[in-house]
């Protein structure tokens, strides 16, 4: 199968690349550069898309399902982070954002104020749910939005917290340094290839 092959594939299945790469369980990005030719589609993908192709209705029905039950599933790709707590806000209830990278179950992030973050994501299939753990690097000095102040040292805080899928926009509450934060994430985009 060519790589004209799989997008012809994908669309005679009614499949999104994205819903390949979680079928697949590989990364939207993979698939991506099979089907722009960078990267050579392997010969037991191109086999299920075949058999895929080649199942009755109900059966296919049920295979795609599996796409629908991880569709909850945080999308990788740039996202904004705002958070706000009652702490700390200007008049406009603005607090604080930042930038981050979410891929193949990675996060990397920093906001404008030298704050650099790193961690994790998962899916919980049972609650649906993404689970995402971070590690906050808190320059010296820094204050977060909870009024913790890190000192001349800076310091460095776990966070963890659960989010729906961005779609595009998603907001839980996290626990900061013993402070809750409203944390919204929206998706920005998917990453370049």
């Amino acid at each position: 199968m060519t790589n004209v092959n799989l997008r012809d594939a994908l669309e005679r299945l009614g499949l999104k690349q994205v819903e390949l790469a979680r079928l697949l369980d590989v990364s939207a990005r993979t698939v991506s550069l099979w089907a722009t030719g960078e990267g050579s589609l392997p010969g037991p993908v191109a086999a299920y898309l075949r058999v895929l192709g080649l199942l009755p209705a109900d059966l296919l029905a049920a295979e795609l399902r599996r796409v629908n039950g991880r569709s909850k599933m945080i999308d990788e790709g740039l996202y904004n982070v705002e958070y706000r707590s009652s702490f700390f806000c200007d008049e406009s209830g603005a607090c604080g954002s930042a930038l981050a990278v979410l891929r193949n179950g990675k996060i990397l992030g920093s906001d404008r104020w030298g704050g650099v973050f790193s961690g994790s994501y998962e899916f919980d299939p049972v609650k649906e749910t993404n689970s995402v753990h971070l590690r906050l690097h808190v320059p010296p000095e820094g204050e977060l939005v909870t009024g913790f102040a890190a000192g001349p040292k800076g310091a460095i805080i776990e966070i963890a917290g659960q989010f729906e899928r961005a779609a595009p926009v998603s907001q839980t509450v996290a626990d900061i340094a013993g402070e809750p934060v409203e944390v919204t994430m929206t998706f920005l985009g998917a990453l370049p290839n």
